[in-house]
């Protein structure tokens, strides 16, 4: 099996099927098997491997389904982490970030795909209905509707902090791993490309930043570029929100000054681990403010709901189960939610 951007770019609240869903088998009582909870009832599992999509593992011998939740079997050839790995009780040896636990002691934090390599990926059919919330289809941006619907050919710039700049996905190039999923940017515009768009792409979101570097740079680092859509993707890093409203409309104001025809998509982030000491903070309010700045510019811009969107799947799965690096970043499941939530909005 390998990447398809057709399987990753379906939204996992239509159909009845979900792709590649991902689990992270925890122990936590050291004795029986592990079931884990996913996004639906599962009423039949067509295969479970791991998340290189490369090593296929047998049901009866690795897995069940039970009650609708994948049961991973102790004895089988899956492997599971323990709990004393997951919470630490020292601080990590190597990492650059020392993580501390909410609920005391440490959190177990990896970048590139070593946390990756503890998931597997889950594709199953089930018969109940997504009951959470889902985004819709945008009656503004007309510019960008008249471009997608007449395929004429548009550039489509990106911008934000290492969520955007692909962190953690197989195919970033600082992993490039199998199944070489795109970054969700990139993604976002195959899915486009596959529909005989032409598109073009230029994405300049740079790792650990937040919305007042942005303001600061959009100018700069846009100057020379060409593009009619532009997205803005900030707000992991600000954690408070007092000039969270300013930063995003000096980078709109920019990003006009450039092409004053240009049109915006302001994207909600999705939110860290609760678990991580300090990182959960205002961030579950911005969306709130971006919805606010997309009134004020009328037509010309619209929210993409991420932050509602990673909620409703809180609901139903556990944060690690999306995570690539257990605090902060998306792993190719959750990264192909961001390109299924833009796509949605999408005119």
């Amino acid at each position: 099996m390998k990447y398809d951007n057709r399987i990753s770019t379906t939204p996992v609240w239509t159909g009845n099927t979900v792709y590649n869903e991902t689990v992270w088998p925890l122990d936590l009582s050291g004795e029986g098997d592990i079931e884990i909870p996913l996004l639906y009832r599962a009423d039949e599992i067509i295969s479970v491997t791991d998340t290189r999509l490369e090593r296929v593992f047998e049901p009866g011998r690795d897995y069940d389904l039970k009650d609708g939740r994948l049961t991973v079997k102790r004895g089988g050839e899956m492997s599971f982490t323990r709990k004393s790995d997951f919470f630490l009780d020292h601080i990590q040896e190597g990492s650059p970030f020392k993580i501390g636990c909410s609920e005391g002691g440490w959190l177990f934090f990896a970048e590139g795909d070593q946390i990756t390599k503890k998931q597997y990926a889950v594709t199953y059919k089930h018969s109940d209905e997504w009951s959470g919330f889902r985004p819709e289809k945008t009656a503004k941006l007309p510019k960008t509707r008249e471009k997608i619907k007449n395929k004429t050919p548009f550039g489509f710039a990106f911008f934000g902090d290492s969520i955007t700049y692909g962190c953690n996905s197989s195919g970033m190039p600082e992993i490039n791993v199998p199944p070489y999923a795109p970054i969700w940017p990139r993604m976002t515009v195959e899915a486009l490309q596959n529909r005989g768009i032409d598109v073009s792409y230029v994405n300049r979101a740079v790792g650990g930043m937040d919305s007042r570097w942005g303001a600061e740079k959009c100018a700069e680092l846009f100057a020379h570029d060409k593009f009619d859509l532009f997205l803005i993707a900030f707000g992991m890093n600000d954690g408070e929100n007092s000039h969270f409203y300013d930063n995003n409309v000096k980078m709109i104001e920019s990003a006009l000054k450039i092409n004053p025809d240009c049109e915006f998509l302001l994207v909600s982030t999705m939110l860290p681990h609760k678990l991580a000491a300090g990182f959960w903070r205002e961030q579950v309010d911005q969306q709130k403010i971006l919805e606010k700045i997309c009134g004020e510019y009328g037509d010309k811009a619209e929210l993409v709901p991420m932050t509602e969107v990673h909620k409703a799947l809180l609901r139903k799965k556990r944060y690690f189960d999306m995570t690539g690096n257990n605090v902060n970043h998306p792993n190719d499941f959750l990264a192909a939610v961001y390109a299924q939530t833009i796509l949605a909005v999408l005119p």
